[in-house]
């Protein structure tokens, strides 16, 4: 019963320091009309999440890694993807000839995603860990990336213009494809070289669970 209280208070910490950024993220952004349309899935993402809570609860390993894609996801949002300030640095120190943190965090999107579909996969629809969970697992981050580019591009073509900086393409006709390329890395490093970390996380949730 302790774990289980130690881990509500993790996750609502994590909500509470979810609040926070996202407030830090709307003082003085960029745009206020790029902010909505990066931060709209987050704030989608966590109501899920709460309304869900009771019913179904992902390891606090998880959570974490949520609460870091959000964290990077509201960093975009608050500068747009093109002009996060690290990444500018990075681009002007090595000679670069654009801002990857697009591509940064398109890598973890792969990587986080992988662990919220297989820990749904293995927990809520009890399928047997393997090879064949480990491929279903990457086809479905793959979708998800390929999925979010579609509706980059439908905004795109609803808004023109105003929605370049939502693109982020800075110039580059490649982009949409290396995006979902590091997505999918991502979620193939996540799912072949952590799952024992993730299982670790599964088996002592499961262990709580049974003395209750």
């Amino acid at each position: 019963m302790n774990e289980i209280n130690k881990d509500i208070k993790i996750h609502i910490g994590l909500l509470i320091m979810f609040g926070l950024a996202l407030i830090l993220s709307l003082i003085r952004p960029k745009s206020y009309f790029i902010w909505f349309l990066e931060a709209a899935p987050i704030l989608i993402e966590v109501i899920i999440l709460v309304i869900t809570y009771k019913k179904f609860q992902f390891t606090t390993f998880t959570y974490i890694l949520i609460f870091f894609q959000i964290i990077l996801m509201l960093i975009g949002a608050h500068y747009t993807y093109e002009e996060v300030p690290l990444f500018n640095w990075i681009k002007e120190a090595y000679g670069l000839h654009r801002n990857d943190y697009d591509r940064f965090g398109h890598f973890f999107q792969g990587f986080i995603s992988a662990f919220i579909i297989r820990e749904l996969l293995i927990r809520k629809l009890k399928l047997k860990k393997g090879a064949i969970l480990s491929i279903l697992i990457v086809c479905i981050c793959l979708s998800i990336s390929a999925s979010y580019e579609l509706i980059e591009w439908g905004t795109a073509m609803i808004l023109g213009q105003s929605a370049d900086a939502f693109l982020g393409l800075q110039g580059d006709k490649w982009d949409t494809h290396w995006d979902m390329l590091w997505a999918l890395i991502g979620c193939i490093i996540a799912v072949f070289m952590f799952h024992n970390i993730h299982d670790k996380y599964m088996d002592k949730l499961e262990k709580i669970k049974h003395k209750i």
